[in-house]
């Protein structure tokens, strides 16, 4: 998810709740202020009534008018409240409508100089309250929702402009090569935190690019003055082995430190090829097919280990394609290949399957179940085997950390990886 729609997204919720818990609160001031309004009303109409009736005892004591009726009834002492005047909401029918209506009324005791008590009761109708409620309630959910689609809209818009510099650098970021030439970042901002970082990255980037320059020319200067001297070595150890005077002993040690030196040149390789690897020197990127590069490793392998008698079973149920360096590619697939083979006994057996989206080897094997949290460490060998350099799934965990693509390891009473691919 985008930053600024990270930002919108939990801006809109608050902000939905401050909207809604707004409206609803002004429609209840709305309706409180109708009903306070009304309420005055009523206390009015009381009071002129109630002055009327004290001048003029022979006034009528009541009028059935359309919009505005009361009634005046003589109560007992007992049943009278001069102290206060109740309001409620009620409904009566009305003849020329022939249907009922909402009235809002007013019941209230008052007392005569005659120390006589009575009750009026004033209604009054609410038929524009209502249609007023009705109206109010619609333009404020119209309001509602206008609002909030604006308010979002201007955010979009602010916070996008706003958070251009950011994408900016993001978009640098991402085509940024170590091994390769990248032109300066161009970020022209006023906002001296974006600045600030404009600053940071190009000056992050120059240090690692030069780093990396070092450590690429001292790694290849390493490998290549390793290499002559391990060749030179291991030649003048193949022509002492064919001296006469060689003795039975001296051939044994020959052969020992033979061994010695050709792992390493294996370890040398292994540890150049890892450190390419994590410094992303193989960049170049196209659609390859693992059907077919592991076709060709498979006949590789056969021959180079025709002496094990190794049986393997290659299953294809679909075409599995990704896009991915095909040096790196082929890397992983002789890497688990190699690993299915040098660990596997005599007479073994090595099973591969592939899926659209899956390449499953698995192999038999003397040694038991490996340890998971060891499994991808360098140099970690827990199978003892000695022509193992224990680099080997050190590899393979670099190549498929590059591209996303998930393993798995099992013991089923054979060593099952599975590589997922995205």
């Amino acid at each position: 998810m985008k930053l600024i729609h990270y930002t919108i997204r939990n801006l809109s919720f608050p902000l939905l709740i401050i909207m809604t818990i707004w409206a609803a609160a002004f429609y209840i001031l709305i309706l409180h202020e109708i009903d306070d309004e009304t309420n005055d009303s009523l206390q009015n109409y009381k009071g002129i009534i109630i002055k009327q009736f004290l001048t003029d005892s022979t006034m009528r004591q009541s009028r059935p008018d359309i919009m505005t009726r009361y009634h005046i009834h003589e109560i007992q002492a007992s049943e009278a409240n001069l102290a206060n005047d109740i309001f409620y909401d009620s409904s009566k029918y009305i003849d020329i409508e022939m249907e009922y209506e909402p009235i809002r009324v007013l019941r209230t005791n008052f007392m005569t100089s005659d120390a006589k008590y009575y009750e009026l009761t004033i209604e009054t109708s609410t038929l524009e309250k209502e249609d007023l409620i009705e109206t109010i309630f619609i333009s404020i959910i119209a309001l509602y929702i206008v609002l909030v689609i604006c308010i979002l809209f201007v955010t979009r818009y602010v916070f996008g402009k706003s958070f251009k510099p950011l994408y900016t650098i993001l978009d640098w970021l991402n085509k940024f090569r170590l091994d390769k030439p990248i032109k300066p970042l161009e970020n022209e901002t006023v906002v001296e935190e974006f600045d600030i970082l404009n600053k940071a990255i190009m000056d992050a980037s120059d240090r690692s690019t030069s780093l990396y320059g070092q450590q690429r020319q001292f790694l290849e200067n390493v490998s290549h003055e390793l290499q002559t001297p391990l060749a030179v070595s291991i030649n003048k150890l193949e022509l002492l082995s064919e001296n006469p005077d060689c003795t039975e002993e001296q051939l044994s040690d020959i052969a020992s430190i033979h061994r010695v030196l050709n792992g390493i040149v294996k370890t040398n390789k292994s540890l150049l090829l890892l450190s390419r690897i994590e410094n992303k020197q193989f960049a170049d990127t196209k659609n390859v097919s693992i059907n077919e590069i592991s076709d060709r490793s498979i006949n590789e392998f056969n021959e180079i280990y025709e002496d094990k008698q190794i049986r393997l079973n290659f299953v294809q149920k679909g075409i599995l394609r990704c896009t991915m360096n095909e040096s790196l590619a082929g890397i992983l697939i002789k890497n688990l290949l190699k690993n299915a083979y040098i660990h596997n006994r005599q007479n073994g057996e090595i099973n591969i399957t592939i899926t659209d989206n899956s390449f499953t080897i698995e192999n038999s094997s003397n040694y038991p179940e490996l340890n998971r949290e060891k499994l991808f460490n360098r140099f970690e060998k827990q199978t003892g085997n000695k022509k193992s350099t224990g680099l080997g799934l050190a590899i393979i965990k670099s190549i498929i950390s590059i591209y996303d693509i998930r393993i798995h390891y099992q013991y089923n009473g054979k060593h099952q990886f599975i590589l997922t691919f995205r």
